[in-house]
């Protein structure tokens, strides 16, 4: 993962000094492109964004290769597009890496993707001095429960070895899917009314929000699909609000994807970043009218005397407040622990 943010590919420079006791991020980029990130970073810049990194077999096939080439050089884009995102101070980057649907896919793919992600998870392992220089947190999200065992375990140690970090919090979706995200928080949810810990009236809408694979992170700011696609294809559909997520959709074959192109998206982005904030801030009052109506509505009081006595008391917004910050902690707590039974389990 170290690679992630150091330099790789067209983008290498040979005169670079290697990393010292002083961070220089500068020296991470060709003059140009520094300067370019330099010129953005004077207007408002993504805090979120997502890449649906699409185009990778049909690159293969352009260059007449085997289709594992083309995911290689797309993870190699992938650490471009990440040193990019660095320079442009942006906090969270979610990644599109492997659809729950691709186990559809010819067993070779399929196992040739899992090969391929075990090694590169263990390059990230290897460069975990790096990783802590650049303050880089790994999670990874989606159903890993249908993941080999061996990938699993490594996918696990990284995770917990970058868990206190927070510069860049980096979302990589492997085996994902937005309807098994939205089933995992419901499920959640059951559990948690189930097990006492919260009650019925408690689930809503935003807190089902908190159940997601995303829980604490803003919702993105930016999506950017590339080979020409425009569709979501159940990538993040509940984060990806209309209105408050600018979609852009791009030709280029994910391994083409260049610097110039992901500067002028995001320069776009600056352009609508006024009524999109405008629309996300709509978006934040509506959700605190609806929550403060339902509690108004739950404690009105009823007109049959009788029948109010008869009626269960209704919790404070504290007594709530708290309940519900205490299922969410138990469900960081058990996702942490669940997380570390991987990392130190070698079950194969």
């Amino acid at each position: 993962m170290g690679s992630v943010l150091a330099s790789s590919g067209e983008d290498d420079q040979s005169n670079a000094p290697k990393s010292g006791s002083k961070r220089d991020d500068d020296l991470k980029l060709p003059f140009h492109q520094r300067m370019a990130c330099r010129l953005l970073t004077v207007g408002p810049t993504p805090t979120h964004i997502a890449f649906i990194m699409d185009g990778n077999r049909r690159y293969a096939r352009k260059l007449g290769v085997e289709r594992i080439v083309g995911h290689r050089r797309g993870y190699s884009t992938l650490l471009r597009v990440l040193k990019w995102c660095n320079h442009l101070n942006v906090k969270v980057v979610t990644v599109y890496a492997f659809a729950l649907d691709n186990f559809k896919r010819s067993k070779r793919e399929v196992d040739s993707l899992m090969e391929l992600a075990v090694q590169k998870f263990t390059e990230m392992l290897d460069s975990e001095r790096e990783i802590s220089q650049f303050g880089v947190r790994v999670n990874i999200i989606g159903a890993l429960k249908r993941l080999p065992p061996k990938l699993q375990h490594v996918m696990a140690r990284v995770m917990k070895s970058t868990r206190g970090h927070n510069k860049l919090v980096l979302n990589i979706a492997f085996a994902y899917s937005a309807n098994q995200e939205f089933s995992d928080a419901a499920s959640m949810l059951a559990n948690g009314v189930d097990q006492g810990l919260l009650k019925i009236e408690d689930v809503s809408a935003n807190l089902v929000q908190k159940c997601l694979y995303t829980a604490g992170q803003p919702d993105p700011d930016l999506l950017i699909r590339t080979s020409g696609e425009t569709r979501l294809s159940d990538f993040m559909i509940h984060q990806c609000r209309r209105g408050s997520t600018l979609l852009s959709f791009v030709e280029p074959l994910w391994p083409e994807f260049s610097f110039w192109q992901f500067w002028a998206i995001i320069f776009h982005y600056q352009t609508q970043h006024r009524s999109l904030d405008a629309e996300r801030n709509r978006l934040k009052k509506m959700e605190g009218d609806a929550q403060q109506n339902y509690y108004i509505e739950g404690k009105e009081p009823k007109s049959d005397s009788k029948k109010k006595k008869e009626e269960p008391e209704v919790d404070s917004d504290e007594m709530k407040g708290e309940r519900i910050s205490n299922f969410l902690r138990k469900c960081q707590l058990g996702q942490e622990l669940y997380v570390d039974r991987l990392a130190v389990n070698k079950c194969f």
